[in-house]
């Protein structure tokens, strides 16, 4: 039987699989034993024997020296050995967070543990981001106060304190020593082109919207903060790279997440370029194969076509930079309408009955039950794609049978993908739940109301429950159903997006 190398420690240490239940797994529970799970981080480089402490440990003046089972550290090897240096032996662990104070090291742990399951579906997702992000923050101040503000965020939440999340002096503490860090590091050469700015601008982002933040110019900030980074690093890339490719390639996914999402469902201009010269029937070409991204929980190709609703929704904007439309953009609209929903259902058709794409090496750590719910969150983004192509650019009314057939879908979606505490497509849903519920009628909106309240009890995230309190209030205060939500934003001055 393989290795586990998710499993709990016993499992492990065993070379047995493990089936991965918390808090007791199946071996551990038959065995009657206490069931542990730690994750090990991973600094990443070349293998061990070939890098240069390596050669020096193979070649002599360096020694392994065992101070508990399993844990060691390297020290010299002393020229005249004395019966005194040879039964000297280490008391005290060696503490890798030795700088930091012990608040930090519990807001450090629960990141590791805990919050970092809240940006990932699956149980490789989270130990790749945790070894790809916290050696980095060790090293950059800016990232490691970030980390740990995302870290309270969360903890604040796990004790029912969601809605005092955004007044935490603790929180807003570590979110302005990050800041201050930040500019500052901007400013340093030592880290001109590196990925841990950029990383920076990725945690800041996370910590304002999971906050549940609705003031303009702070998430969005740093989303073309990281835009403005993202080039920079770029053009310095060519010639000094500082840093691992599959790093940036998960930071790239993210951009490009959060960046379609929020043309999906933002009412201010789309983040990036806006795409007025794209050919729309070749966005379903523009990748090969259409990758379900497992980042995301949705397809490459379904990213794209969010991103055009986005750009053609504020063509038609009415508090656009310029005076109304002419005839001309109002049937160049309703024409990108009609392609933008053709290239879903072209989607959607291709993609029933088959199995997903996934990136490689992905799959390969996916259950039949993770691929059955990938599949059903994509679905679920497809529906809300359609939503925002009837009620944004045709302005079809919320009581149409399109409209309501897709809410319907994505509830019974959500449905099946059912709760969870983290590792899981659930954690996605928060996006796809909140445009069904602007159009929810009747029963349905019980059913949105009970989903978002049990996806906040399970990921505890505070911006779900700014979701549903949102809601509530444009389910009251909506003028007809012809207002959507973004005219319903623009006139609460709300700037806001259900991530």
């Amino acid at each position: 039987m393989s290795r586990s190398f998710t499993g709990c420690k016993r499992c492990k240490s065993r070379r047995q699989k493990c089936d991965e239940q918390r808090p007791t797994c199946g071996r551990c529970k038959t065995a009657g034993v206490q069931c542990r799970y730690a994750m090990q981080l991973q600094w990443g480089g070349r293998a061990f024997s070939r890098s240069r402490f390596g050669v020096c440990v193979g070649h002599g003046g360096m020694q392994k020296l065992e101070y508990s089972p399993g844990e060691f550290i390297y020290t010299t090897k002393a020229s005249f050995p004395t019966p005194e240096s040879e039964s000297l032996a280490l008391t005290q662990p060696v503490d890798p967070f030795a700088s930091l104070s012990l608040d930090q090291k519990v807001l450090l742990h629960h990141f590791l543990n805990g919050a970092s399951q809240i940006t990932a579906c699956h149980s490789g997702m989270q130990r790749d981001i945790c070894q790809m992000l916290v050696p980095m923050a060790l090293q950059t101040p800016s990232l490691l106060y970030a980390t740990m503000a995302l870290s309270a965020i969360h903890l604040q939440a796990l004790h029912n304190q969601s809605e005092n999340v955004k007044s935490a002096p603790e929180i807003a503490g570590f979110m302005a020593l990050s800041l201050e860090h930040f500019r500052a590091e901007l400013q340093d050469p030592n880290f001109k082109g590196s990925d841990a700015l950029l990383a920076t601008a990725r945690t800041l982002c996370l910590a304002e919207i999971h906050s549940g933040a609705i003031h303009p110019n702070s998430w969005r900030a740093h989303i073309e903060g990281a835009k403005a980074l993202m080039d920079a690093c770029d053009h310095r890339r060519a010639l000094s790279p500082r840093s691992s490719d599959g790093f940036r390639r998960y930071l790239d996914r993210w951009y490009g997440s959060i960046v379609s999402l929020t043309a999906l469902t933002g009412n201010g201009p789309p983040i990036g370029e806006i795409a007025d010269q794209t050919s729309l029937s070749t966005v379903n070409q523009e990748h090969s194969p259409d990758y379900l991204d497992d980042y995301w929980g949705f397809t490459v190709n379904l990213a794209a076509i969010f991103r055009e609703i986005g750009a053609a929704a504020w063509r038609s904007h009415p508090n656009r930079p310029c005076n109304g439309m002419t005839q001309v953009e109002e049937l160049r609209v309703h024409h990108e309408a009609a392609v933008l929903e053709s290239l879903v259902r072209q989607l959607m058709d291709q993609e029933a009955g088959s199995q997903p794409v996934f990136y490689p090496g992905v799959v390969e750590g996916l259950s039949s039950e993770y691929i059955r719910q990938f599949i059903l969150c994509n679905e679920a983004f497809q529906h809300s794609a359609l939503i925002q192509i009837h009620r944004r650019l045709r302005k079809t009314p919320t009581s149409s049978p399109e409209v309501q057939a897709s809410v319907k879908r994505i509830l019974e979606c959500t449905a099946q993908i059912g709760p969870s505490s983290g590792l899981s497509p659930w954690t996605m849903l928060t996006t796809p739940l909140f445009i069904a519920g602007c159009e929810a009628a009747g029963d349905d909106r019980e059913k949105v109301r009970q989903l978002l309240s049990c996806l906040h009890d399970t990921i505890r995230v505070p911006n779900v429950l700014q979701s549903l309190r949102f809601l509530e209030q444009y389910w009251t205060g909506q003028i007809d159903e012809n207002e959507g939500w973004s005219q319903f934003l623009d006139r609460m001055k709300f700037d806001f997006i259900p991530y």
